[in-house]
């Protein structure tokens, strides 16, 4: 369990491993001790699907909870108290981005708030917030929308070195944990049929690309570079890529264990990664993450070439504009020079996310149309221009008025968000949520200076965490109009008792006689006991509510809800 909040927290009697530097890592310890009984499921469910903030804090969860354990393997310590500075400190979440994390992973059923946190005020001394990790009885499940909690049955957990939690998962970027991760749960993760667990496993790049969600393969080969130089991670045997399928073979990874366990020789760390799938093709920086295979043409391929005239003025327009000659040749040959003038004349009407040559290779390829002239306020309303303008202010650092305008494409997006957030709540705080994209944007992998990205790769969970927030605060006034109305009416759903009870001491006499012969039984009881609490007892046992509430249960009365929906003539209603 862990409870949130500002304020000093008693210190912790088991202290965890505070955050290293990973730079010089020496290798994971082998996991026979020191480990973390870990559920399979935040390799499968968690980190693939969920922000960085989220993995750290559920991270540190699971090795507070799951990494202290009796020899009974029971958790020592089942409520854990952290602070928001512990959790900036030790879970490696920036103070900014924790509320966003916790409010994401209450959204994604990975924890669950057991107590609501109340701010501390000048009358009142407030409570923290008090979370633990969600369990479920449901079948296993890899899928986050069939996710309703970590499976809780026998099996599908492994132990897990705690260096994973202490220094991988706090220090470094998502994509790293993603990478060491998935090699974790392809090796350890995995045992043999009628064996161990496995210490290594060749595995594609397109297998961890599909596993842990990887939105480039740019982000990956990067991620891979780092693990590797890092230490977390070592290559056991070079991928091979051939045209001949009987040739092809996947690179073997394996977790840098601290004593070398495996004892086969390794490839250097830097070392291009690329060769793995895609052989002498690097993927372009500037793709989107929707993704498609580029195929090179062999070498006694016949292609039918063009006019000698058209074909050399578009191979030199597109040498021009930046192409070089592989691509520009590529391109000459198999496009008009007239569709290559025209999308080369509309680049300057596009707004390209990354690289500009990339988009006008893209819009070359699938012979875009001409882009549509709109004027900023035939695309955008001012909320969405508010959104954007302050969504730029926050991820420069800017927190008063903002300086930039937006572009028609960027004002044109943030309209369109907007009035996804608007159908979640009337509310029209249109610069906090620009600065929350924005903080959400900083807290990625990498940072993502465009909106589009943004909205594209955080956009979704922001909603969904919007949507958490309406859903406590609506149950929140549900408790407190609730709570006014039942305050408002008990008496006069105790009158209505107290004449329930007349007419049945007239209508009913033998019943009723039953139960006064009931209560006087018990109140002997409490009298011959002559103790200090039974003097208290008997005190609470003879006032009004006691003897009517006994009357309730012995002759099957409705209680207060019942009566305030049948009977009550003015029924609690709550507000749409």
């Amino acid at each position: 369990m862990l409870v949130t909040g500002t304020e000093k927290q008693p210190k912790l009697t088991t202290a965890l491993v505070e955050r290293t530097s990973s730079s010089t890592f020496p290798g994971f310890k082998a996991p026979t001790s020191n480990t973390t009984f870990t559920p399979n499921q935040f390799f499968d469910v968690v980190i693939p699907n969920f922000s960085r903030g989220v993995v750290r804090i559920v991270g540190y969860l699971l090795r507070r909870t799951l990494g202290w354990c009796d020899a009974n393997g029971n958790p020592q310590e089942e409520q854990i108290s952290s602070t928001y500075s512990d959790l900036e400190r030790r879970a490696g979440v920036s103070r900014d981005m924790i509320r966003h994390a916790l409010d994401d992973a209450v959204a994604g059923k990975i924890i669950e708030c057991v107590t609501e946190g109340r701010p501390k005020l000048a009358h009142d001394a407030g409570q923290t917030a008090t979370y633990q990790l969600r369990w479920s009885a449901a079948d296993y499940t890899t899928r986050r929308e069939a996710f309703t909690g970590f499976f809780e049955g026998e099996g599908n957990r492994t132990d897990i070195p705690n260096e994973f939690f202490d220094v991988v998962i706090p220090n470094e970027p998502l994509s790293v944990i993603k990478v060491v991760g998935s090699i974790i749960r392809h090796s350890i993760g995995f045992q043999a049929r009628h064996g161990r667990r496995r210490q290594q496993i060749a595995i594609s790049y397109q297998q961890i690309e599909n596993y842990a969600r990887f939105g480039s393969r740019s982000d990956l080969a990067k991620a891979l570079r780092i693990a590797l130089e890092k230490n977390y991670i070592v290559r056991i045997e070079d991928g091979v890529f051939s045209p001949d399928a009987a040739e092809r073979r996947r690179a073997t990874y394996a977790i840098r264990w601290c004593d070398y366990p495996i004892g086969q020789k390794f490839a250097p760390a830097d070392q291009s990664e690329n060769r793995t799938i895609i052989g002498q093709i690097s993927a372009p920086a500037d793709r989107s993450e929707n993704r498609t295979s580029i195929k090179t043409k062999q070498e006694n391929e016949t292609v039918k070439q063009p006019q000698p005239s058209s074909f050399t003025e578009a191979f030199t327009k597109l040498v021009e504009v930046g192409f070089d000659n592989s691509i520009a040749n590529q391109l000459a040959t198999q496009h008009s020079l007239q569709e290559i003038e025209s999308q080369i004349a509309w680049l300057s009407q596009r707004a390209p996310a990354r690289s500009k040559l990339g988009m006008l290779r893209r819009a070359i390829e699938g012979k875009w149309p001409e882009p549509a002239k709109l004027r900023a306020t035939e695309v955008a309303d001012e909320r969405g221009r508010e959104f954007a303008r302050h969504f730029f202010a926050a991820f420069g650092g800017n927190k008063g008025e903002p300086v930039a305008e937006p572009s028609t494409r960027d004002a044109e997006l943030a309209t369109s968000f907007v009035a996804r957030l608007t159908q979640i709540t009337p509310a029209n705080d249109i610069a906090a949520w620009g600065r929350e994209l924005a903080s959400r944007a900083l807290d990625q992998r990498s940072p993502i200076p465009s909106l589009a990205l943004a909205i594209r790769q955080c956009g979704d969970a922001m909603l969904a965490s919007l949507q958490t927030r309406v859903r406590a605060e609506s149950e929140r006034k549900l408790e407190h109009a609730k709570s006014s109305h039942y305050a408002q009416y008990l008496p006069v759903y105790q009158q209505w008792l107290k004449h329930r009870e007349t007419e049945l001491r007239q209508t009913n006499a033998s019943e009723f006689f039953e139960f006064e012969a009931k209560r006087e039984a018990s109140r002997k009881r409490l009298t011959d006991a002559n103790a200090s609490w039974s003097k208290s007892m008997l005190a609470v046992f003879d006032q009004e509510n006691t003897r009517l509430a006994d009357l309730r249960s012995h002759f099957s009365l409705p209680d207060f809800w019942q009566w305030d929906a049948t009977i009550n003539n003015e029924p609690f209603k709550p507000r749409t």
